[in-house]
Parts: C-alpha cells; sequence; structure tokens
C-alpha cells in the first residue's frame, strides 16, 4: 500500500510541477555561462602589494559559440556556473558618469578592440615594441590596462616584467583617446518603460535596435487583452533593427502591466560588450575581448491606468445635523432598552476588502480537495483487486 501512496504523491508532484513550468518565461539559452578551464596569464603586481592572478575567460553566449572575455575588477570572483546576460554600461554610474574626459567605458572598449585576443600576437608585439610577444604576456598586460581604467588599479613598476609594462602603457595611452558612443548592447529597447493615462491610442512607440539584420522576435506577457502593432495598426510579433512597436489595450481594461520581451538569435556581438549577473546576481563583470554571435534578449514595460476623477468632482459639503431638543425638566426618566449585540453571520470574505475569496484561493481548495478524492479512490480500488 505504501508503494500506491508513492505514486500517487509523484503523480500529483508531476502535474503541479508541469502546471509550473507552463507559465514560465525565461529560455534555456536566454544567459551566458562562464566555461571552465580559461588561459591563465602572468599574475601581476599592485603597486598596493597586491598580486591577483589574470585569466582570459571563455563565455559561452549562444549553444554552441563562445566568445572570449577579461574579468572587469580585481577583486572580484569569477563563478563558473553562474548565469551571465548582457548588460548596458550606461547601468554601471562609476564607468558612464564620470568627469573624465573619456569614460572608462569607452577606454575599456578600445583597450579589447586593440589587444589580444581581437588582435594577433604578431601584430599586438610589433605595435608595442615587443616582438616575441606570448600569450601569457598579453593576458597580463591587457588585463592589467582595464583594471587600471575600470579600478584604478596600478601595476608596481619595479616588480612586473618589462614586457608586461610596455604593453600595459600602450594600452592605457592609447585608449584615452578613444571615441564615444561605442558601448550599446547588441539588442535593445528604447524607452524601457512607457506609462499613460486612460489612452485613447496605442502605448508608444517603443524603437528596436538590434546588431542584426534578421527580424526579432517579439512577444508579451500581462494583461491578457494586449497585443503589438506598428504604426499602421497592423499587429506585429518580429520587428527589425529601427522599427516602432505599440501596444494596443481592450478599452473595456482600465489598467494593466505588459512586459514587452524581445528575443533575437545569432546576433553579432561584438567586442567590448558588458556581461554581469542575471538578475544582479553577485560575481565578476565581464567585458568580451572578440566578436561574436549570441543569443540576446530584453525587456520593456508598458504601464496604463484609469483618470483619477478632479478634486471638484467629489461632494465635499459638509453634512448639517439637526441640534438635539432639550428634554422638559418635569419629565420622568425612562428606562433605557437593554443593549442587543446583534451577531453578525458569517460568510467566506475577505476582512480587508468585504468580497467573497474567489479565483485563486477557490481554485487552490477544489484542485487539492479533487486530488485527495481521486487518491482515496485509487487506494480503495487497488486495495480490493489485492484482495
Amino acid at each position: 500500500m505504501s508503494g500506491i501512496l508513492r505514486r500517487c504523491a509523484a503523480l500529483l508532484s508531476a502535474t503541479a510541477l508541469i502546471g509550473t513550468l507552463s507559465v514560465s518565461p525565461v529560455h534555456a539559452d536566454d544567459f551566458s555561462r562562464v566555461d571552465r578551464d580559461p588561459v591563465a596569464g602572468l599574475p601581476v603586481v599592485l603597486d598596493d602589494g597586491r598580486e591577483p592572478d589574470t585569466a582570459l575567460f571563455s563565455l559561452r553566449v549562444a549553444d554552441e559559440d563562445s566568445v572570449r572575455a577579461y574579468a572587469m575588477v580585481a577583486d572580484e570572483e569569477v563563478r563558473p556556473r553562474t548565469a551571465y546576460v548582457e548588460s548596458a554600461w550606461a547601468d554601471r554610474p562609476e564607468w558612464t558618469d564620470t568627469a573624465w574626459a573619456t569614460d572608462p567605458a569607452d577606454r575599456a572598449n578600445w583597450i579589447v578592440s586593440n589587444s589580444y585576443p581581437h588582435l594577433p600576437l604578431l601584430s599586438l608585439g610589433l605595435s608595442t615594441g615587443v616582438p616575441l610577444l606570448e600569450e601569457q604576456t598579453a593576458i597580463a598586460a591587457t588585463q592589467a590596462a582595464l583594471w587600471h581604467v575600470l579600478d584604478g588599479a596600478e601595476p608596481d613598476r619595479e616588480a612586473n616584467p618589462e614586457d608586461v609594462l610596455r604593453v600595459f602603457d600602450h594600452l592605457v595611452e592609447g585608449s584615452t583617446a578613444a571615441q564615444g558612443g561605442t558601448t550599446a548592447r547588441s539588442l535593445e529597447l528604447s524607452p524601457t518603460h512607457v506609462e499613460a493615462v486612460a489612452p485613447a491610442e496605442p502605448l508608444g512607440p517603443l524603437t528596436i535596435t538590434s546588431a542584426g539584420e534578421e527580424p526579432v522576435r517579439l512577444s508579451v506577457r500581462g494583461a491578457p487583452a494586449s497585443w503589438l502593432v506598428d504604426s499602421e495598426g497592423r499587429e506585429v510579433s518580429l520587428a527589425s533593427d529601427g522599427d516602432e512597436v505599440y501596444l494596443a489595450v481592450d478599452p473595456s481594461v482600465p489598467a494593466g502591466v505588459v512586459t514587452l520581451h524581445a528575443r533575437g538569435s545569432s546576433v553579432p556581438l561584438e567586442e567590448g560588450r558588458l556581461f554581469t549577473g542575471r538578475e544582479g546576481v553577485r560575481t565578476q563583470p565581464l567585458v568580451t575581448a572578440e566578436p561574436g554571435m549570441a543569443t540576446s534578449s530584453t525587456t520593456a514595460t508598458f504601464t496604463w491606468h484609469a483618470e483619477e476623477p478632479a478634486a471638484g468632482d467629489v461632494d465635499d459639503e459638509p453634512m448639517t445635523v439637526a441640534p438635539e431638543e432639550p428634554a422638559p425638566l418635569d419629565a420622568e426618566p425612562t428606562e433605557e432598552p437593554e443593549a442587543v449585540t446583534e451577531v453578525p453571520e458569517t460568510d467566506d470574505r475577505n476582512p480587508d476588502e468585504g468580497l467573497a475569496f474567489t479565483g485563486t484561493w477557490l481554485s487552490g481548495l477544489l484542485v487539492i480537495a479533487g486530488a485527495l478524492v481521486v487518491s482515496g479512490l485509487l487506494i480503495l480500488v487497488l486495495g480490493r483487486k489485492r484482495r
């Protein structure tokens, strides 16, 4: 009998799991992971005594495509099991909102675009005066240059190899002339939030920016009576770079929130793209050091609500209460009737809103009750068969 109970419990658990997965909007390949066994570079001795290791990581950005990447800061661990997503440099004000002539984000982009592995070792060595440049040296110098422009780290001039310092100086000095505006994401929606009050027309527009030529797949989740349209009012589910989309809503829905999901496959990913832990998970930020093809996705939200009534529409005149007439002085006192406390009828209502519990609460009870009844019937039938 215990085996029957275990099978019934497993059946119910599987049903609940399938219901949970059916509403999950996350795609399995919408994030990236760091492959194991990065290529090690020489350790770099910093002027404060630290001696962090350097490495060139491999970041899997699609099903079968990986790009190599460097760490962004000196004192952070790369967690191999952590999910990474492409992020906007603008979300990191310490690298974009600065008083310097060239933003650290643009300098980092210039460094990886003019160093190894984007450039072969021979080309980088000839441009830096190190003709026999080795891979470990190039990795250490590039990593030190990124730490310098992004984290303020300084290498110890007495403790590091001369070849590392030569390549480091070349990259740091060259990055001061980097051009701005080179750190956009490979797929973006602008703006990322649209809000309206009692909209008579579709909400928007949102502009799609994509580095790829193939259309981006669009979908919405949230209010059921809503759909995406173009500027002509035609329903759309695909968009290309530069297209504008709007959200049309049913007038019978006075308020709602809708999330627009944009997802592109085989989107070109240039060097200098920022990757961080998904959903704010703490891990070492990475910057891509070579181009590749990625599965890229991003989101934006639409919000609308009904127009609030004006202050003049509310009857705020004070109520006039007639004064009570005083009782005659010679009147005999009357006995007050005993207070009767009425016990309110109990019903299945929400004490906060005064409405009956319905919807998810009631459905949950019905599902649980049904599952228990089915389990009991199965146990009784199988038990009788055994007899």
